[in-house]
């Protein structure tokens, strides 16, 4: 949990637990820290000496910085990091040249969806680093303190000017003809961006090596970042800051934008969410009510209001962050998760109206059934939920990322305590609580080997089961409700005699559903994909969407599964109830049912 609050211009922090053993695994050691700063000393130094100075500063890092930062990124998190320093800059200057250059460094063919959104999110704040006009800044050096404390002059960059002075004829000619030469991000602002993605990416890979591998890579460290490292992120938006903004009407939308992008940085996701992005409007609008009163009242230049009121509230932000990363990281994947599966306008349409009465409420219902009944909810191989990154469509992605999920112990017994709150039933009957993944295939092989279940099975006849076969791939085509079942062909692919539908039973399909049992369950319950889709289109300010409460507890509905011939359906059913604010013991306003 945890939370903020402002109060005038206090910020008021809640404290959340942290791991101690991956807080010190995360502590880096000299060693550590010097491979970090070589790798971001080679990219900076490559980088400079290898970039267009005739092509804009966001061009050149979306054209030479991109790749030997990807290269740095799966070196550091799967590659041989000893190694790689040993074999000195060559090895490294190499990859860099070579765009199609294979990386073979034991990893995934592509990086995790959240390393990939760090990275993405990492270049924008460097290509943000300098402004996209060319507009003549000053020339003063600005300094900038690493993380380990030690200051970086950098200074503007001078666009060079030719030793004498053309004559009037032929000025206008050689001007036309001259390309012209851009700005370019100076060594040390980019060193000291690149020393702290690398110490972050370091740190990833410290925590990956202490859990030997049997954890998924912890993609957000925000939370054990050391003090230099905060300040240093807050140093690089002040001075990002102040060489951006001219004018005050653009304070405001500047600041926004480039803490934002830091944010996502560090927390290593895609969107922001709700939360995060009013947290930052009130952080930028109490500075510009600070700045506004300190320049009206003649009591501070823009630079030192900046040093006086702006690194408080970055620090306070960041620490903000470190304390809630974990609730931080959950909201914006959610809102991830509502941006892909919910249409844009229909969802500011759902927000932002207001029902006068439960008429009202169905009546809009039913002229949007179209659109409520075909929710796509991600698949969670592909679109990475359970930790796996490369979100592929094939059956491979599928099965590493299921046979990954159960093969967490702590995923897979939250799972088995979640199935034993539903009802569950199979063809109609209903299968027992299990307590472990054992008990439950035993469970589920008595009942589709029960004669009641067979019977069913067996008097499918071809024809039907034939055009059932269509009829399921043409509806799960708009839906993920079945769990990837439908793919599962090994299982349901057989002959269609009884002898073999007992095999089956016997050998894949109890396994098959056991395993989708357990992702059905991750994705029902209080924290399910529907309860937030819900939540979503008709929560509010005004009212609360819980849960439907039945007997002083939880009740999410029934999971019911669907056995045939050639196919199997898991549908799991909920109930949410809608209260209006402050929830007491009145009965709800509406009460909505959904099946995935």
């Amino acid at each position: 949990g945890g939370g903020i609050t402002a109060h005038s211009d206090v910020y008021c922090i809640t404290m959340a637990p942290s791991s101690p053993s991956s807080n010190h695994a995360a502590v880096l050691s000299a060693n550590e820290s010097s491979q970090a700063r070589h790798l971001a000393n080679s990219v900076a130094s490559w980088y400079l000496a290898t970039l267009d100075p005739y092509a804009p500063h966001s061009q050149n890092v979306e054209l030479r910085l991109r790749h030997p930062v990807h290269v740095v990124t799966r070196c550091i998190l799967y590659g041989n990091i000893g190694g790689i320093e040993a074999g000195g800059t060559e090895e490294l200057e190499a990859l860099f040249n070579d765009d199609d250059a294979e990386i073979k460094d034991g990893g995934p063919e592509t990086l995790t969806r959240r390393s990939a959104a760090r990275m993405e999110a990492f270049l924008a704040s460097c290509a943000d680093a300098l402004r996209a006009d060319d507009d003549p800044h000053h020339d003063e050096p600005r300094e900038l303190a690493d993380e380990d404390g030690k200051d970086t002059i950098i200074k503007k960059k001078t666009i060079p000017r030719p030793s004498a002075t053309p004559t009037r004829a032929t000025s206008t000619a050689s001007s036309s003809k001259t390309p012209k030469i851009h700005r370019q991000i100076e060594h040390g602002e980019l060193l000291l961006r690149l020393d702290l993605y690398c110490r972050t990416l370091r740190r990833i890979r410290s925590i990956a090596d202490y859990s030997n591998g049997t954890k998924q890579l912890q993609e957000c460290i925000i939370q054990c970042e050391p003090k230099k490292s905060i300040r240093s992120r807050a140093r690089l938006i002040i001075q990002t800051f102040l060489g951006n903004v001219d004018c005050v009407r653009d304070v405001h939308k500047t600041l926004m934008s480039l803490i934002l992008k830091a944010t996502l940085e560090v927390l290593a996701v895609e969107i922001w969410c709700e939360e995060l992005s009013t947290t930052v409007d009130r952080l930028a609008s109490e500075y510009e009510h600070k700045v506004s009163f300190g320049s009206l009242a003649f009591l501070s230049s823009p630079d030192s209001s900046v040093e006086t009121h702006l690194a408080p509230l970055l620090t306070k932000y960041f620490e903000y962050l470190q304390m809630n990363w974990e609730s931080l990281v959950s909201k914006c994947e959610i809102e991830r998760m509502l941006r892909a599966v919910l249409d844009r306008d229909l969802r500011f349409f759902f927000k932002n109206a207001v029902f006068h009465s439960v008429g009202h409420i169905l009546d809009v219902c039913r002229d949007e059934r179209g659109f409520l009944d075909n929710i796509a909810l991600p698949p969670p191989w592909k679109e990475g939920v359970f930790g796996n990154a490369s979100g592929g469509d094939s059956n491979k992605d599928m099965d590493a990322a299921i046979n990954s999920y159960c093969s967490d112990a702590a995923l897979v017994s939250q799972a088995l305590r979640d199935l034993r709150r539903e009802v569950i039933t199979v063809n109609g009957q209903i299968l027992s609580p299990a307590h472990d993944v054992p008990e439950l295939a035993e469970y589920l092989g008595q009942i589709l080997n029960s004669s009641q279940v067979k019977k069913s099975l067996g008097e499918t006849k071809g024809s039907i089961l034939r055009s059932s076969r269509r009829r399921l791939k043409k509806r799960v085509s708009n839906y993920t409700s079945d769990f990837g079942l439908e793919s599962e062909s090994d299982f349901f692919s057989g002959g269609e005699s009884d002898s073999s539908v007992a095999s089956k039973v016997d050998v894949g399909l109890v396994d098959v559903l056991a395993r989708r049992l357990l992702i059905a369950a991750s994705r029902t319950g209080a924290g399910g994909d529907a309860y937030f889709v819900v939540r979503d289109l008709f929560g509010g300010d005004e009212v609360e969407v819980v849960p439907h409460h039945s007997s002083g507890r939880v009740n999410q509905g029934t999971i019911e599964i669907i056995v045939k011939m050639t196919s199997a359906i898991i549908k799991s059913h909920a109930k949410f109830d809608i209260f209006a604010k402050p929830c007491g013991d009145s009965d709800p306003l509406i009460q909505f049912h959904t099946t995935t």
